[in-house]
């Protein structure tokens, strides 16, 4: 469908104002919440999978009779929009260009300078992205109550979020301490999964490292470590010839480390001073002493060493690193594997058995010396205990060994924890992230026992689909333990209880779908007062009888009327997001809607959408393949998107936007357009058989429709109703069936249950076809008609079989028969089938005792269900003949004692 047309529905549909939802007791209510989008440029295909589906859910509810909420707003609050504005500001040209490009989709060339210029204020940007983002859902066609929009810089949900933040904090959920955490460099700044470039898809977590102490006569180096258990093997020391290491002073010892790692360690431990460059020649003409046994060993180069992971230093242990084994050979280092691990449970991975499974040869193998690694690692943690080798552990598991280890080494003075990021990565403005520790950090507190008992209690009354992720979820609640909840700078509320912090951009966007309820008349509470005051917000968000009478009249009423909506829509019913968000924004939204609300505002379900991919690759704007919303609608449509979007893979899965799957989809829903075109010509004779099947066939079509929909199958329910109605159609042509009969039959009851997915479409047809209203309005009915003939379907099923048969006869023999003589089973055979398979043989009549061989070797395929085999046949002798170019003969058969027979659901074919 062109685009002006599916403007034109687009007007029709906000100028009736069919989608502003109001309190309706007399309709069971539905809300539907998807993420509030970020508003620092466009969104593409992989955002609007997730919004189109809500979207044909919102819209099927509707037409089942629910009362639909489906809102948005537009989160404006952390630090990425404030780093690329500053970074304008700068004239940075990466950034510039950036926004150039973005510009470019939505301005005329002369208007992008003006915007740019706009764009030096973070403000601007978010305001420039937040209309453009509801234009570019509107084009989508989703049925969104504007409405009820707001944004997370909007003062009124600041002081919402300070209410959540208050209740927090008196329940004794809100702390200050000392805090690992991810933190960006160039910013100065905490930074969290919404801040880092590719942070909701690939998760950045920090990572606790030993750090371990080998001393020299000069200095000592430091390494970093995972796996202390393996310290008495060590060998040697690994430093990169590519780099820089530095000399620096802590705790009046002198040590070297990268460059990098002495950034980091300032982040983290304080206490240091910077000495000098240490030199290559210096580290490696020393020698350095084991932190367990008092060995010598030495340090060599070694290319796998990078200089930004841990601490540019990495000590080797080549009987349990497959790195360190295949260094040592590469560098021809004259050194003995010392083995401390060995296995239990008939476990035989070794280095020695995994280089030559994997077939490594040098360094340059990264992939399979990271996939042994993988495997070594893991059987020896979970396998491994420790041998004679490690003196006083000698004899514990691994697993218990790791920690015993590393806090004999922290007694000895030899090491210290030092943290370090999961992968390198950058904020989405483009600065390094790194982890530091900081001193009296607010973070909130997830660990509290009754906290996690009120979530998982919530968790196991929820819907989940697809219903596995019910146990992510519960492992999300038993993971999360201290999060850091605020930074010293960026954009949104400050924390009420210390002014200098603000409150962290997945720490303010937990519970605002509470706000969807009821934000036009919090709205006017705030442009009345100037404020939307802790008591009032109390009041409408809880139960709580506090008083409000020192509050004028109309304020007390609004306050009424945001209670009395909230206590109708809250709280959500289905919430749709994608994986990526299960550990972090999921699991904030359960436990703080656990903490702060009653079960009845509490969230009742959730729903995950799989990612998105563009030509089966990760999108991204340097690969060209970050398709806008905007170009989606200009360029394909919008319903072509949404049918894609819809049919294409299972809510669940991974969906792959590429031409040529999209080119089926068109041509699919053009054979779907012809169908619906009144001008088709049809045959002025028809076959009535199978114009009844196709009517009964469509009957269950809407039945399957209907009972996938209501338990999420989205795309099984349009395979079914769409793809399926049109195959079945096209086989009512080849029958010789009126094709046009049978669509005028279905057509409107088939226009709605394609209304959600391709609204637009639908609504044209259903306009042309002098339909009153709207499509989107209409109602789908539960089927309340006589129960479908399923005899006419196994009819029409055995016929087809019959075409089968004939074919794979005549493939396997060669033959162009001249007449096919087809015949059905006798009627005492169909006797004898039945005793037969209720093992009643004593009662085969005698004369029947030989054939019961032939029923052996057949009875997997009989089929009793179809008790008119031969009048089916006779009657489609001419649809037969058509089909195979000859004559067509349809009998009974006769009974043959002692050789092949006819069974039911198995006559026998003959070819002359």
């Amino acid at each position: 469908m062109d685009p002006s047309t599916e403007r034109k529905w687009q007007k029709k549909w906000e100028e009736s104002g069919i989608f502003r939802s109001e309190i309706d007791r007399n309709r069971p209510k539905f809300l539907i919440t998807v993420p509030w989008p970020y508003t620092n440029g466009p969104l593409h295909i992989g955002h609007g999978r997730t919004y189109t589906l809500a979207d044909v859910i919102a819209r099927y509810k509707r037409l089942r009779g629910f009362n639909v909420l489906f809102p948005m707003a537009f989160h404006q609050s952390g630090t990425p929009i404030l780093a690329f504005s500053e970074r304008i500001r700068m004239g940075e040209k990466k950034t510039v260009q950036q926004y150039r490009e973005n510009l470019s989709e939505y301005e005329e060339p002369d208007m992008v300078d003006k915007r740019l210029e706009e764009f030096k204020y973070p403000e601007k940007i978010a305001a420039y992205f937040s209309e453009r983002i509801v234009k570019d859902f509107t084009y989508l066609g989703y049925s969104i109550d504007w409405r009820r929009r707001f944004t997370s810089a909007d003062p009124f949900y600041q002081d919402f979020v300070k209410w959540q933040f208050e209740k927090l904090h008196e329940m004794g959920l809100i702390k200050k301490g000392e805090y690992p955490i991810l933190y960006s460099v160039e910013d100065k700044n905490a930074v969290g999964e919404d801040d880092i470039s590719d942070g909701d898809v690939d998760k950045v977590s920090v990572e606790e490292y030993t750090a371990v102490i080998f001393r020299g006569r000069s200095f000592s180096l430091i390494t970093g470590s995972l796996r202390p258990e393996t310290l008495f093997g060590v060998t040697n020391l690994w430093i990169s010839p590519d780099c820089r290491y530095v000399k620096f002073k802590m705790d009046s010892g002198i040590y070297v480390v990268s460059h990098e790692a002495f950034e980091k360690l300032g982040l983290q431990k304080g206490n240091i001073e910077l000495i000098g460059t240490a030199t290559a020649d210096e580290i490696l003409n020393q020698t350095y002493i084991t932190p367990f046994g008092g060995r010598e060993i030495r340090a060599y180069y070694s290319s796998f060493v990078d200089p930004d992971n841990g601490t540019g230093i990495v000590y080797s242990v080549p009987g349990h690193a497959v790195w360190d084994f295949i260094a040592i050979k590469d560098a021809g280092i004259q050194v003995k594997p010392i083995y401390v691990v060995d296995l239990g449970n008939g476990e035989k991975t070794t280095v020695d058995s995994l280089i030559s499974e994997l077939g490594i040869s040098s360094l340059d193998d990264a992939d399979k010396l990271k996939e042994a690694t993988q495997q070594l690692y893991k059987v020896e943690f979970y396998s491994g205990f420790l041998n004679r080798n490690n003196a006083e552990f000698s004899g514990m598991p691994v697993k218990e060994a790791r920690d015993a280890i590393k806090s004999s080494l922290f007694k000895l003075g030899n090491g210290f924890i030092f943290y370090e990021v999961s992968r390198k990565a950058q904020t989405r403005g483009g600065s390094k992230v790194v982890v530091a520790v900081l001193k009296d950090q607010w973070f909130i507190d997830y660990s509290a026992g009754w906290w996690k008992k009120a979530s998982h209690d919530l968790v196991s009354r929820m819907l989940f689909y697809p219903d596995f992720y019910r146990n992510a979820m519960h492992d999300a609640v038993d993971w999360l333990r201290e999060r850091p909840c605020a930074r010293r700078r960026g954009i949104g509320t400050r924390l009420p209880f210390n002014q200098e912090w603000v409150i962290e951009s997945l720490s303010d966007s937990t519970i605002y779908p509470a706000v969807y309820s009821n934000a036009e008349q919090v709205t006017k509470i705030f442009s009345e007062l100037g404020r939307f005051p802790e008591d009032l917000v109390n009041f409408v968000y809880t139960d709580d009888d506090n008083d409000i009478s020192k509050y004028p009249e109309h304020v007390q009423r609004l306050a009424r009327e945001a209670r009395d909506s909230r206590n109708y829509w809250y709280g959500v019913d289905v919430r749709l997001t994608t994986s990526p968000h299960m550990s972090n924004h999921l699991a904030f939204y359960v436990m703080n809607h656990a903490a702060l609300f009653s079960e009845h505002d509490q969230p009742k379900g959730i729903i995950i959408s799989g990612l998105v991919l563009s030509n089966s690759a990760k999108i991204s704007k340097s690969k060209g393949n970050a398709i806008s919303l905007l170009k989606i609608t200009n360029r394909y449509s919008a319903d072509l998107y949404r049918l894609f979007a819809t049919v294409n893979a299972d809510i669940s899965s991974i969906l792959d936007w590429n031409e040529t799957d999209l080119s089926a989809v068109k041509r699919k829903y053009d054979a779907f357009l012809e169908i619906m075109d009144e001008t088709h010509r049809y045959p002025e004779q028809s076959n009535r058989q199978v114009e009844n099947w196709f009517d009964t066939k469509f009957t269950l079509h809407r039945r399957e429709f209907i009972e996938k929909m209501d338990r999420y199958d989205i795309r099984g329910a349009y395979v079914s109703i769409f793809y399926e109605v049109i195959n079945d159609l096209k086989y009512v042509e080849n029958r010789g069936g009126d094709v046009g009969k049978c669509v005028r039959s279905i057509k409107r009851d088939w226009i709605i249950a394609l209304t959600p997915v391709i609204p637009h479409t639908c609504e044209e047809l259903w306009e042309k076809s002098g339909n009153d209203g709207f499509a989107s309005t209409a109602e789908l009915k539960d089927d309340t008609g006589e129960q479908p003939d399923l005899k006419i379907i196994d009819s029409e099923n055995y016929l087809q079989n019959i075409v089968r048969d004939v074919r794979e006869i005549m493939k396997a023999t060669g033959i162009t028969p001249e007449q096919i003589r087809i015949e059905t089973c006798n009627p005492r055979i169909r006797e004898a089938t039945v005793i037969l398979l209720e093992n009643r043989m004593k009662d085969i009549p005698a004369d029947l005792r030989s054939v019961i061989p032939d029923f052996m070797k057949n009875k997997r395929n009989i089929d009793l269900s179809n008790t008119r085999e031969l009048q089916v046949l006779r009657d489609n002798a001419n649809y037969l003949s058509a089909t195979f170019k000859c004559k067509v003969f349809a009998d009974e058969a006769r009974i043959e004692p002692g050789k092949k027979n006819a069974w039911p659901g198995r006559p026998l074919i003959r070819l002359n």
